[in-house]
């Protein structure tokens, strides 16, 4: 057996303990304390993180842990030092982004005790710092610890108590949830076209996109030359729409199932993993598929509306999940095995953007009917888009990577909300004008477009409090229907989501399908399928815009 000397590796004498001894002692702690990090963000998380994403990523850690801890044990023949290596290897493999942003506190706390600011330290230099002090903790491990039998044991008790937290809270909520997390059975739609045209259709949603109203009383943007110009192409503009839901997986869940989520979900569900399996199949593409139309999506970079599972997915570069990415930026693989532009998220929000505003209209050129779906994240924050399409995400000199303090300081308060919504309002309501104008021409055939937001802007809005929300601004949405003169019986100004399609289907496709009542629904993000009815107090709010309170902190301002 080797060891580390000052000379290199050298014979190792054995452990104090028999052998007999040592064997009883199980080597737990390396996998315990790898697989920790996973479960631990899970459980923050599962609310609205299907179970199956945990599979990858634990299969993964315990096969690099196996390999490790081997191959340390077959190069040293000593397997409690091999398993205290390869355990401290994986706890800083995980802590490195938590680290990071530890070190830029304190940086940051020191920057305002000397009233100057202090650059955020850079990843680069962290890692070598953390390399300096794994090695030497490496040394520690081989030269000067006597009992390692003693700290396998104490490694052990420690891990066991560490993963039974999680995993107690997860097997709770999964119990407690048990059989209600489900979505309810969904029956197509029967649709009977009364020719043989079946028009492209496209369900563009801008997300965050403010009613008329609030665009300009609360962010001094007037948009009506917008909605005149669109009504001037053709459009049917809802000038009273308001959203169903107020927050974005909910909304679309309902308008793309033409119902609302008390019919579409089991009433004892708690989580949002029932919600998201309805965005990608949908009644409306279910309804569809028989009359020969694909389902067309984009990647969004939001986890409820990635959907490659569509017939055609189109992405500038490929999906991972919401819940992956959390895992990749824990540790220091974001950044050793990505280019610069693909660990930046604010570029990669930009990249998306603009990817779907640019091929929107390349889909006319298929040759089967398509039903496409484009949720745009704009002009919701992260605010990365200047009024000109500029990129405004902070940067820290020319490393390529976001400065996250100077972002917050510049956007997370009203006046900074305010102005960095402002600007990316305007930014893609001039380019989503000029895609609309692209897809009409590209169009064989006139397509139906809905253009739509799935709730209003967050000014005011507080994400926990609904008595301090005010329903106007988060409601208000904007809501446009290009579609033939035939196609526009029942729809009115006031129309909401949950009954476009209901209208649409009745008029293209000789449905027959009820018009529901409309009404508007308020549910915090932390209970967020206990629904408030807040349809009356619209108007209410409407009146009180300029006295509502706005939050204190932006929840959702960055990715």
């Amino acid at each position: 057996m080797l060891h580390f000397t000052n000379s290199g590796l050298a014979p190792f004498s054995p452990p104090t303990l028999p052998v007999e001894r040592q064997a009883r002692v199980p080597l737990l702690h390396p996998v315990l304390l790898a697989i920790f990090p996973i479960l631990s963000l899970y459980e923050h998380n599962m609310k609205e993180t299907p179970l199956q994403e945990l599979w990858e990523p634990l299969a993964l850690v315990v096969a690099g842990v196996v390999l490790i801890w081997g191959g340390l044990r077959w190069w040293t023949g000593d397997p409690f030092r091999s398993a205290l290596t390869t355990s401290l290897l994986a706890a800083l493999f995980f802590v490195f982004d938590l680290l990071t942003q530890g070190m830029n506190q304190v940086l940051g706390l020191i920057g305002r005790l000397l009233g100057r600011g202090i650059a955020p330290i850079h990843p680069l230099p962290m890692l070598i710092l953390m390399t300096v002090l794994t090695v030497l903790a490496l040394a520690l491990i081989w030269r000067r610890l006597t009992e390692p039998t003693r700290w396998n044991r104490y490694l052990n008790i420690f891990s066991l108590i560490l993963v039974a937290l999680p995993l107690s809270s997860v097997t709770l909520a999964k119990m407690a949830n048990a059989g209600t997390s489900r979505p309810l059975p969904i029956d197509p739609w029967t649709l009977h076209p009364k020719t043989d045209h079946r028009p492209d259709i496209y369900y563009i949603i801008l997300d965050a996109y403010a009613s008329a109203d609030n665009m300009k009383d609360l962010f001094n943007f007037d948009n009506s030359s917008f909605l005149n110009r669109l009504e001037h192409k053709g459009f049917y503009v809802a000038r009273q729409s308001r959203a169903n839901y107020c927050q974005t997986r909910l909304s679309l869940c309902s308008s793309l199932n033409g119902d609302y989520l008390s019919n579409l979900v089991s009433p004892s569900a708690r989580d949002l993993t029932s919600i998201t399996p309805m965005i990608g199949k949908n009644r409306v593409v279910e309804s569809l598929r028989p009359l020969g139309y694909r389902f067309v999506t984009f990647s969004t970079g939001y986890e409820p509306t990635e959907h490659p599972e569509a017939d055609i997915y189109l992405a500038p570069r490929k999906a991972t999940t919401a819940f992956h990415r959390r895992l990749i930026y824990m540790t220091p693989f974001w950044f050793l095995l990505t280019k610069a532009t693909a660990r930046d998220y604010f570029h990669s929000a930009r990249e998306r953007t603009l990817y779907t505003l640019d091929q929107l209209p390349s889909i006319a050129s298929i040759k089967e009917p398509t039903f496409t779906f484009a949720h745009i994240l704009c002009p919701h924050p992260p605010f990365v888009f200047g009024e000109r399409g500029d990129d405004v995400s902070p940067r820290r000199g020319n490393l390529s990577l976001v400065d996250m303090g100077r972002y917050t300081k510049r956007y997370n308060h009203p006046e900074g909300y305010r102005k960095g919504y402002c600007d990316q309002a305007k930014f893609v309501t001039r380019e989503i004008e000029r895609a609309i104008e692209r897809i009409i021409a590209a169009s064989a055939e006139p397509p139906i477009i809905i253009l739509q937001s799935d709730h209003g802007s967050g000014l005011l809005h507080h994400v926990d409090d609904p008595d301090q929300t005010n329903m106007h601004e988060r409601m208000g949405i904007l809501n446009c229907y290009y579609v033939p003169p035939s196609a526009r019986v029942n729809l009115h100004e006031a129309i909401t989501p949950v009954n476009s399609f209901r209208v649409l289907f009745n008029n293209l496709f000789d449905a027959s399908l009820p018009l529901l009542e409309e009404r508007n629904y308020f549910s915090t993000f932390q209970n967020p399928l206990q629904f408030t009815d807040v349809t009356d107090r619209y108007n209410e709010d409407e009146a009180n815009l300029n006295k509502s309170v706005p939050p204190s902190a932006y929840d959702g301002l960055t990715p």
